[in-house]
């Protein structure tokens, strides 16, 4: 046809005004044909000028067909995906014909690519239900909805399942003639509209705060790391990126690693100021400094870093971890101990004299031990286990151990509580990450963990900063909220 493009659309018009006939049919259907045969290909170059196109192959249209085949069709030719499906109500089986007349028979489709179904237009979980049947499991970002054929309710249904299952969304936006309100042929352009739930990251960042929640640090970096990358406002994602990652070196008592990771939440805490509660900041600035502290190597950051990280393990019941964390807890309070009332003195490698006359010593050391029950014993050994630590300061009548409760005030020993102590410390020595293959019960956990917080308390009063325990510890209890 060698006519201008204005004049075949004027020419389409006559034919939907009922002047002129093309072909068989409603004059709707002789205009659809007509568009179809002499309009489309340039409508379509235009569109795509107009347009901006994914840039990520489309494998699968799910196209709405309300009444008009033409949005289907235009959809199609601007996305060009390897396969159609076509969700039409039930009074548009006319268009459904002309669509899969215009594609199948033409064979930019076959019978096996193109598919339809009817679906219920004021019901969401039918359109829901369906799209999901035809993705099968795929990844829905090589899917498209679009909706614009689909009438009102039916679009809504559609744009609700989309972003439900993160499928893009794309809707052909057309001018209108002021007379006869309908499209105007040529004057289209392709839109995709941002998924809600994508574009604030709610529904992402609550499925990535219930992954940081159950200790999986690293997994939940990498989430909000994702999230980063497809959120319009990102602030709030990084900041947990960085405290996940804080919180993952932390656990691993990565040292090198620590003043990175402290500079990335301290960097990501500007952005997000009104996003955030001033408790959050709080607690994050507080686990900041203490986090510092361990990474210089402070002895006493390090004995309450042990106890922290012991009840965080048994917070996500990791009972293996959080017992063995307990009992470093004990063990570093006991040797700090002695490496602070006796300069000089190194629990993995003992020179007794530092401490007193190595015969007076050993002679109070062997007399525990015996009543104890321990028999003949040489004295303290030459590296102090844990134990060894313990019944040598209950020995030498060191005031920590009588406010742990191991000894009275004026030194006698109580050998019921270092026998708990003993016999409690055991459990750990049986698992699996010490010298054997026991489980490691809850119970046998919250044993350690009441043993570790009563040496704790005692080390605290004498070592710590002059600040309370209590407060310092909820300070430094990681995060379960991003708020």
């Amino acid at each position: 046809m060698g006519t201008s493009f204005v004049d075949r659309v004027a020419q389409m018009s006559r034919i939907q005004r009922g002047d002129e006939r093309y072909g068989e049919g409603s004059a709707a259907l002789q205009a659809t044909r007509f568009y179809l045969d002499h309009l489309l290909d340039e409508a379509v170059r235009r569109a795509r000028a107009a347009s901006v196109l994914p840039t990520r192959r489309v494998d699968l249209l799910i196209s709405l067909c309300g009444f008009a085949a033409t949005p289907t069709v235009l959809a199609f030719e601007l996305l060009q995906p390897r396969r159609l499906l076509v969700l039409r109500s039930k009074d548009a089986a006319e268009s459904v014909n002309l669509i899969g007349g215009h594609l199948v028979m033409s064979g930019r489709l076959d019978f096996e690519t193109f598919q339809h179904e009817t679906v219920d237009p004021s019901d969401p979980l039918d359109m829901y239900a369906k799209i999901s049947k035809w993705l099968g499991g795929r990844d829905g970002r090589d899917a498209v909805i679009d909706i614009t054929g689909g009438r009102k309710v039916m679009s809504a249904a559609a744009a609700l399942a989309a972003w439900q299952l993160n499928l893009r969304l794309t809707y052909v936006e057309n001018r209108y003639d002021p007379v006869t309100r309908r499209p105007l042929p040529g004057e289209d352009r392709l839109i995709t509209l941002d998924n809600p739930t994508t574009l604030f990251g709610d529904q992402e960042m609550q499925r990535a705060l219930e992954t940081f929640r159950s200790g999986a640090y690293e997994a939940a970096r990498q989430r909000y790391a994702e999230i980063c990358e497809r959120v319009a406002v990102p602030g709030r994602a990084r900041l947990m990126r960085s405290v996940a990652e804080l919180y993952r070196t932390w656990c691993d008592l990565d040292l090198p690693a620590l003043p990175a990771a402290v500079a990335g939440v301290r960097d990501s805490l500007p952005a997000v100021q009104r996003e955030v509660s001033p408790a959050l900041t709080g607690t994050l600035h507080a686990q900041l400094a203490f986090a510092e502290r361990l990474a210089a190597g402070e002895p006493t950051a390090f004995v309450v870093c042990f106890y922290l990280l012991g009840r965080h393990y048994q917070h996500v019941s990791r009972h293996d971890f959080a017992a063995l964390l307990f009992y470093r807890t004990i063990e570093a309070c006991l040797t700090s101990r002695l490496r602070a009332r006796y300069p000089g003195f190194d629990p993995d490698n003992c020179d007794y004299g530092l401490i007193d006359a190595p015969d007076r010593l050993r002679r109070r050391y062997q007399e525990l031990g015996r009543a104890l029950g321990s028999g003949l014993t040489q004295g303290p050994p030459a590296k102090l286990t844990l134990f060894a630590a313990a019944q040598l300061l209950v020995a030498e009548a060191d005031d920590m151990m009588a406010a742990a409760g191991f000894t009275d005030a004026s030194g006698t020993p109580d050998l019921g509580r270092l026998q708990r102590l003993q016999a409690r410390t055991r459990a750990r020595n049986k698992s699996v990450l010490a010298h054997g293959t026991a489980a490691i019960s809850a119970s046998d956990t919250d044993d350690l963990r009441k043993e570790a917080a009563e040496l704790l308390t005692a080390y605290w009063a004498r070592h710590g900063d002059g600040g309370d325990l209590d407060n310092l510890l909820a300070e430094l209890r990681f995060l379960r909220v991003d708020r």
